[in-house]
């Protein structure tokens, strides 16, 4: 057991380690959500993580995504993975640099056990959520995560198998993302995938 599962066992009981080191997650979109909900996931003890992004750090993104000025030019993906691995060396990270579509989406959700949809166009999110819903898997989903100063409008939607997390208000196209409200809803999808990884059975 390495010294990060140790230092877990303050915080989560045996039940919940087991299914943390077990659980199968995709994070669908490496920007200012998928890079600070992977980073929160693997601090709780998320073991096994598939990340997918088809772009490449932009210094005018550091705002609100969670890089650094040196990796700029980088995949996402392997930026993200060099990041996570410094958090956890023993995490298992598969970094995917390939854009979602119908082609692919189908094998990457049987894949996993809980989808993160952290992209920003809109009809991509309208195929995560259908495919994981056709698929019968648990999906966390974002909707409303600009602007600033009002973030005691940040609301959680559930439903069967799905959480949905933002203001339901504001778009990208109307008003710029800045960190404080992208990392508050990033922050609550990861406190989302949690409490669905609670309620997972495994074998």
């Amino acid at each position: 057991m390495s010294l990060f599962d140790l230092m877990l066992r303050n915080y989560f009981d045996e039940k919940m380690l087991e299914k943390l080191s077990k659980v199968k997650i995709l994070i669908i979109g490496c920007g200012g959500l998928g890079s600070n909900i992977a980073v929160l996931l693997v601090r709780c003890g998320v073991k096994n993580l598939t990340i997918i992004d088809f772009d490449k750090v932009d210094i005018s993104n550091l705002n609100r995504q969670n890089y650094f000025f040196y990796q700029a030019g980088e995949d996402k993906t392997s930026a993200l993975k060099d990041i996570l691995s410094k958090i956890n060396p023993y995490v298992s990270v598969k970094a995917v640099n390939m854009k979602v579509d119908e082609s692919n989406i189908d094998n990457l959700i049987l894949e996993h056990d809980i989808i993160v949809e952290a992209v920003d166009n809109e009809l991509t999110k309208v195929l995560i959520f259908r495919k994981a819903h056709e698929h019968g898997k648990k999906v966390v989903l974002a909707s409303g995560i600009a602007g600033f100063g009002d973030c005691e409008n940040i609301k959680i939607k559930r439903g069967k198998n799905f959480s949905i997390i933002g203001d339901f208000v504001t778009s990208i196209k109307e008003k710029k993302p800045l960190a404080p409200k992208v990392v508050a809803v990033a922050a609550m999808q990861a406190d989302e995938v949690l409490r669905m990884v609670s309620e997972l059975e495994f074998d």
